[in-house]
């Protein structure tokens, strides 16, 4: 059936794109289910966020029992780590981890090449320098070798990214991590639920950082979470939110550290909660789905679902199911199987990011202005390299498939109707 009415939405929308925005907001109040549509109501939102507006407490900076309490301890809970720090987005958790583990300008923060851009301009915000690495064509996540290639004397941390929400090797990089004196910080904004090597994402880091933005697996709108094992860590973040004052943590008015206004808002903090509730079996179901799925295109030569560093479909979160497409094999190429199910209404994107060094804030200079230390030779070096490894993904080698491609039956049932056409 949509593949009869998508041609007829498209010229309905082209001609009629005021009628057309109100008819999706309200196909997607009503049908939201059927039509796989995400972010969605998982709990009781709307009565937890009209408890905190009709109470005297928004924001979290005074009062006990707060909601982002309640959401921290649920948080930390869920993921098995003692101490979670609700904060105003990932990327401010990714800040506030560099700057409570110390690092300091001139210190240098590897992560993969082809990650979120957020990512660097995060180390960057944080006073450090982003150094990049390649990846692994057998996992589309970071490569061994490249991390020891491009790292050196300056290099104080390693940032470990569960892309999409397939699990990275955690084992390895804690084990590289520690044998180098490195701080290890886990991005696991992708990636709630996942499970690396036995644990789940958010255990393995000496901080691990999760988001609640866009794409995300629950969302607030924004917000972002730091959890750790470290008590005194712990407290340094609490008190590093709000601007670094140590009253609430540590009864002292007084301000040790640099920092940011941090906080996570009471609404945001009460639609995460009830969003964590409902996650669980929003995950079942999505894992059966890909699961499916998986089953569905073993039949096409050189196409399969990537699953990280992962060994079984039920380790992996999904926040875009990755496809990887084996050139030597297949018969289809990226661009033939790309403009074929985006023009069959398929939401879609590539497996990765466009490589970082490639966006004019590196590649043009920009980043001189901002690096207040360190061998800028040797950083520039690093920013002018060729990840051959990244760039074959982007190009030829890989495609991810949104979440409500699997949110629904009949989402599902088109997609693969839509494969059968091509292949």
């Amino acid at each position: 059936m949509l593949n009869r009415l998508i041609p007829i939405v498209r010229s309905f929308k082209d001609r009629y794109p005021k009628l057309y925005g109100g008819l999706v907001s309200i196909a997607k109040k009503f049908l939201g289910n059927r039509l796989g549509v995400y972010p969605r109501v998982m709990g009781n939102e709307l009565k937890a966020v009209e408890d905190v507006l009709k109470s005297s407490q928004w924001n979290m900076a005074y009062g006990k029992g707060l909601a982002h309490e309640r959401l921290e301890a649920d948080f930390a809970e869920y993921i098995g780590v003692p101490h979670a720090i609700a904060v105003g987005s990932g990327g401010m958790a990714l800040q506030m981890s560099m700057r409570a583990l110390g690092l300091k300008p001139g210190d240098e923060v590897i992560h993969q090449i082809d990650t979120c851009s957020a990512t660097a301009m995060a180390v960057l915000n944080a006073g450090a320098t982003p150094i990049f690495a390649d990846v692994s064509n057998g996992t589309f996540m970071l490569d061994q070798s490249s991390i020891i290639e491009n790292s050196g004397k300056a290099t104080k941390a390693l940032i470990a990214t569960h892309m999409w929400g397939n699990p990275e090797n955690m084992k390895m990089l804690r084990d590289q991590a520690t044998a180098s004196g490195w701080k290890l910080i886990e991005d696991a904004c992708l990636s709630l639920g996942t499970v690396a090597q036995g644990r789940k994402a958010g255990t393995w880091g000496d901080t691990s950082v999760f988001s609640f933005g866009c794409i995300k697996p629950i969302q607030g709108g924004e917000g972002g979470m730091i959890l750790t094992s470290n008590e005194g860590l712990a407290r340094e973040l609490r008190a590093m939110r709000h601007w670094g004052d140590r009253t609430i943590e540590f009864g002292v008015r007084d301000v040790e550290q640099l920092a940011w206004n941090g906080r996570m808002s009471e609404i945001v903090a009460a639609v995460v909660r009830e969003q964590l509730k409902g996650y669980p079996k929003h995950l079942e179901l999505l894992r059966e789905a890909v699961l499916d799925f998986k089953s569905y295109i073993e039949k096409f030569q050189g196409l399969e679902l990537m699953l990280g560093a992962g060994q079984a479909p039920d380790q992996s979160s999904y926040a875009q199911a990755v496809l990887k497409i084996d050139l030597t094999h297949s018969q289809v190429s990226k661009k033939v199987l790309w403009d074929n199910l985006s023009g069959n209404g398929i939401t879609l994107w590539h497996a990765n990011f466009e490589l970082i060094n490639s966006l004019s804030f590196f590649r043009k200079g920009t980043w001189k202005e901002w690096i207040l230390k360190g061998d800028l030779e040797r950083i520039e070096k690093n920013y002018g390299f060729h990840f051959p490894n990244a760039q074959q993904v982007y190009d030829h080698g890989g495609i991810g498939l949104a979440k409500m491609n699997f949110l629904s039956a009949e989402n599902l049932k088109h997609l693969k109707s839509t494969l059968e056409k091509i292949y």
